[in-house]
């Protein structure tokens, strides 16, 4: 009678985290260093012996020692009521600038709006 293969569960999902299941329910890939591998032979066990390999090792270090390209940009929900400002100012001036057939480069009047 042949054995019965390991599959994906919840737990393993739990407990490592940057592995996802990807075709059938024993084939995973691991979102670090981006192999693909089965678990179907010992489940958790395959996973812990892909963690020791050096590729992983130096993806999670370099995962580790990257700076998040989120980090410099500063989050803001809502507009605050400068940027509005700032907002209805420049689409005045584009109004005007369209309205009054000028070019951008020779727009003299838009100091005059702007301030």
């Amino acid at each position: 009678m042949p054995k019965r293969k390991c599959s994906f569960k919840v737990i393993l999902q739990a407990k490592h985290p940057f592995i996802k299941q990807i075709n059938t329910p024993s084939d995973v890939r691991c979102e670090k260093c981006r192999t693909e591998f089965r678990i179907s032979h010992s489940g958790d066990g395959d996973i812990e012996q892909h963690l020791k390999f050096v590729k992983h090792k130096n993806a999670d270090r370099a995962a580790a020692s990257s700076f998040l390209m989120l980090n410099l940009f500063k989050k803001s929900d809502a507009p605050t009521s400068k940027d509005l400002d700032i907002a209805a100012a420049e689409g005045v001036w584009a109004y005007h600038t369209i309205q009054e057939s000028h070019s951008f480069r020779s727009n003299n009047c838009a100091s005059k709006l702007i301030q």
